[in-house]
């Protein structure tokens, strides 16, 4: 069953399918050409680039207006796409734009990282609720079953970035006691595609949101937005190296 969550704006999965994701270069070299309609526009894209393959992943407004995330890739550098695929089956019925989308990695070994949040079954009897998922594919057409990452309050806002030996870095921001905190978590992920993952809080108490997140040797180093509106700052933070990655 498709779970709900109200919507922040009327947005028909009709009118969705309005909205398209187009492909260009900055140089000039190709004209801007649409690869799909039916992108939920106010979620991010995201877009990563390896070996000259290009690959992107994007919420969609599939039929009945569910809100799952889809992937596509080039081989060729961008001269032709494959179709889109599903990542994984959410059923996020939605009437409105969540404005939070994936976030992408592509490893070494060329195998594709997804993350991204969706609402699941609360339990319990308890309101339905925000989890971040994560999901590998090693060819860009089939995708590992959903894993869950380990958080607390209500996620939003995932990063991945992959380090030295196959290292793993989620970053997110969570709610916390009435306010919103940066979190990570770290680990690896075995060649099924299942993740170990540890969660860590960075901060506790006033209000940090939108972590950006990026690879500096055998470090990560990571950067959000922290306190009121009005007296934000940028804070940068550079993580130790996580340990040492174990291959099952």
């Amino acid at each position: 069953m498709p779970l709900r969550w109200p919507a922040r704006a009327a947005d028909g999965s009709g009118r969705a399918q309005l909205s398209k994701l187009y492909f260009s270069r900055l140089d000039g070299t190709d004209d801007p050409r649409p690869l799909t309609g039916g992108v939920c526009y106010c979620c991010k894209t995201a877009i990563t680039a390896a070996d000259g393959a290009i690959y992107a992943a994007w919420r969609h407004v599939y039929p009945g207006n569910l809100r799952d995330m889809a992937f596509t890739m080039s081989r060729d550098g961008g001269k032709t796409f494959a179709p889109p695929v599903r990542v994984s089956e959410d059923k996020w019925m939605l009437e409105g734009c969540p404005d939070d989308g994936p976030s992408m990695a592509v490893d070494s070994s060329r195998r594709i990282h997804i993350v991204w949040p969706t609402l699941v079954d609360g339990g319990a009897g308890a309101e339905p609720t925000i989890a971040l998922f994560y999901a590998m594919s090693t060819d860009g057409i089939r995708f590992t079953a959903r894993e869950r990452v380990p958080t607390e309050g209500i996620p939003h806002h995932p990063r991945i970035a992959l380090g030295a030996g196959g290292a793993v870095t989620v970053a997110w921001d969570e709610s916390a006691n009435g306010s919103r905190r940066i979190a990570v978590a770290r680990g690896s992920v075995a060649a099924d595609g299942r993740p170990r993952f540890q969660r860590t809080a960075l901060t506790n108490g006033g209000s940090a949101i939108y972590p950006a997140i990026a690879v500096a040797g055998d470090a990560v180093v990571m950067a959000w937005t922290s306190g009121a509106s009005t007296t934000a700052t940028i804070h940068v933070e550079r993580l130790a190296p996580p340990p040492a990655v174990t291959r099952r």
